[in-house]
């Protein structure tokens, strides 16, 4: 049997930028790399078991997310650009459970590359804390793609740790910006339809 999946491609990057060797916090584009090989290997075992990926054990239909939160994310993605945008949302429940995101905290990405993001992990750590000390729960990882499409990339697959998570996408190769959702549960990748409050 032939099998004509694409490959994870090639990590893009540019000498100027500084994931190219690591910087710090930032990892070498060695690591990024891994991300996305680990994201497309997983990808593959999903659609290897089925016409419906790896059959995660939930997959909402739709998720609700207020106007005003949603203008949120697309103002504070649009102004990290030219660079990846990201953030969290932060709910009281899960999307599964009928959470609906409250608001949104916009992050530094650390990477600071059009082809990458990664949160500013002491930012992250201050927020999780929080998260947790107020009961609540991360209801959704964003971030933005400047040139391609909103869907996740083998090193988006690669590096979702929250698999409870709605993740959502916003896409700056058009105007205005599209925002897609989806669910990345052990390299299964299905979309959620966002529905605006």
């Amino acid at each position: 049997m032939n099998d004509e999946r694409p490959h994870a491609p090639e990590v893009l990057s540019s000498t100027d930028e500084p994931a190219v060797v690591g910087d710090g916090d930032v990892p070498a584009v060695d690591d990024w790399q891994r991300a996305a090989d680990t994201g497309a290997a997983a990808r593959d075992r999903a659609a290897d078991a089925g016409p419906r990926g790896a059959g995660p054990p939930w997959v909402p239909a739709s998720a609700r997310i207020p106007a005003l939160v949603r203008e949120a994310v697309i103002e504070w993605l649009r102004s990290a650009a030219p660079n990846e945008g990201c953030g969290v949302l932060v709910a009281a429940a899960v999307a599964e459970d009928g959470g609906v995101p409250s608001r949104f905290v916009g992050m530094r990405n650390v990477a600071e590359s059009p082809y990458r993001y990664l949160m500013d992990p002491m930012e992250q750590l201050e927020l999780l804390e929080e998260i947790d000390e107020n009961d609540q729960v991360v209801w959704g990882i964003v971030h933005s793609h400047v040139e391609s499409p909103p869907y996740p990339s083998p090193t988006d697959i690669g590096l979702a740790a929250f698999p409870e998570a709605i993740y959502l996408l916003a896409s700056f190769a058009v105007e205005p910006p599209e925002l897609r959702a989806w669910t990345i549960v052990d390299g299964a990748v299905n979309e959620v339809v966002l529905e605006r409050t």
